[in-house]
């Protein structure tokens, strides 16, 4: 049974199944002409104007991710925004989000720096995508505009964001500043494992924790943490401008929300966030805005390809075009450990 549930193609199928199931319930909801007649009546220019964002977004993260790894090695812009875009791509059509590790293992076959520490920057921009989004939710709590009746300025939801908050931060801080602390802990954790497996068990640790070298840096620290923030003002204006399409008279907080809904929507595992995305934001906006059910689900419909289909395009393209590719999806996601000094790259 173990070795059923590891497999991937288990894990393929389990997760096409899932999504599936999702999407179908999203869509019997309501009456598929309604939802027609919702999309019909949507403006092309806001559509169109979310989706030029959308693109802009991807442009911003690769700059972030630049910066993130500075202290780890000097990273083209043009690099990391080709796997970056990759990566995302392989999102889509790959189950348990195997996109994230593709796209380190890219940029560390291509410029030969550590996978261990390219992973490891990964983990910390998802807790940055956490706090940012997360004080766009808190700005929403604190507006507590609902035409639903208090769900959004819940005293609960509020407790829970900043707790959510607190925890991703002291992560952080806590293996950065009290590295010697952490690095400890991992030799705690280690001692079950093979003594033989042990040494490079405490280089792949040590190699993981440089992921997180910018925030000892203080220009860099505010420069990441100030770029996050305005990647998700970004994505927030994206989704505004869907809301906007539809018609919608809600205020920008409104896209906060529902964000912040589509994020946790992405965290069940189906290729692209098919069926938990669509069914997240159906949620937001019906139970939170009291907006009709076709036409929220015609909002969940369109942001989520405005989301997904532009950049996959992109990312196929360039995969195909891409000094990598003859690797394959398998060699990239099984990336080689890390070479012992990170190149220099202009």
């Amino acid at each position: 049974m173990k070795r059923l549930l590891a497999s991937p193609r288990f894990q393929a199928v389990a997760s096409a199944v899932l999504a599936v199931g999702l999407f179908a319930f999203f869509l019997t909801r309501v009456h598929f002409s309604e939802i027609a007649a919702s999309i019909r009546a949507a403006s092309p220019g806001w559509i169109a104007a979310s989706a030029a964002i959308s693109i802009s977004t991807f442009a911003l993260r690769a700059l972030r991710w630049v910066w993130i790894l500075e202290p780890v090695g000097r990273v083209p812009w043009w690099p990391s925004y080709r796997a970056t875009s990759i990566g995302f791509a392989a999102n889509t059509v790959l189950p348990a989000r195997a996109g994230e590790v593709i796209r380190p293992a890219i940029l560390a076959r291509e410029l030969s720096l550590p996978f261990a520490a390219l992973l490891a920057s990964i983990v910390f921009e998802r807790i940055l995508d956490a706090l940012s989004q997360l004080t766009y939710l808190g700005i929403a709590l604190g507006t507590g505009a609902s035409a639903a009746g208090g769900v959004v300025s819940s005293g609960r939801l509020r407790l829970a964001v900043a707790g959510l908050a607190g925890i991703a931060i002291a992560i952080a801080l806590f293996a950065v500043l009290w590295r010697a602390a952490t690095e400890r802990f991992f030799d705690v954790v280690f001692r079950i494992l093979p003594v033989r497996l042990r040494p490079a068990a405490h280089r792949v640790a040590h190699t993981f924790l440089d992921g997180f070298a910018s925030l000892k840096t203080p220009r860099l620290a505010a420069l990441v943490g100030a770029g996050s923030l305005f990647l998700w003002l970004v994505i927030n204006v994206q989704v505004y401008c869907v809301l906007r399409a539809f018609g919608l008279g809600l205020p920008l907080s409104a896209a906060f929300v529902t964000t912040s809904a589509a994020v946790l929507g992405l965290v069940v595992p189906t290729p692209g966030g098919v069926g938990g995305y669509h069914a997240a934001v159906q949620f937001a906006l019906t139970r939170v805005y009291g907006v009709p059910l076709a036409t929220a689900t015609g909002v969940a419909l369109i942001a989520h390809a405005v989301s997904f289909v532009p950049i996959s395009l992109i990312g196929f393209a360039l995969f195909a075009t891409s000094p990598i590719r003859r690797s394959g999806w398998k060699q990239l996601s099984s990336s080689p450990e890390t070479p012992q000094k990170p190149a220099e790259l202009g």
